[in-house]
């Protein structure tokens, strides 16, 4: 395993995390909702770079090897998505919000 790579990871989870936090206390539910999201991007890729030595890609790759290889990481990573591409066009609710947040608590457990 590329430790270099594994720091890197981390780094931009805590990043991602402490900010989706602050976007979250400041009730700004479409910035939290993108970046909880991209922590949990960051949880895939940890889990995939100790299970498999690789990183997806891709949204589409990065599925492809969760499907195969971390299944109840993949069915979380792809029930998010769509409030992650919302996050873009549409307005996130405070409840939306709190779940993804559980979810990647909870995914953040398997790093």
């Amino acid at each position: 395993m590329d430790k270099n790579q594994e720091e890197i990871l981390k780094k931009n989870l805590e990043e991602f995390y402490e900010l989706a936090e602050f976007a979250f206390g400041k009730e700004k539910y479409n910035a939290a909702a993108a970046l909880y999201y991209k922590a949990l991007v960051e949880i895939c890729d940890l889990v995939l770079l100790k299970e498999v030595n690789k990183i997806g890609a891709n949204h589409n790759e990065r599925f492809r090897m969760l499907e195969l290889h971390k299944p109840e990481l993949y069915d979380t990573a792809r029930k998010l998505f769509r409030f992650y591409r919302d996050s873009y066009s549409k307005q996130i609710s405070k409840i939306i919000v709190e779940s993804m947040r559980k979810n990647v608590e909870e995914s953040k457990r398997m790093v």
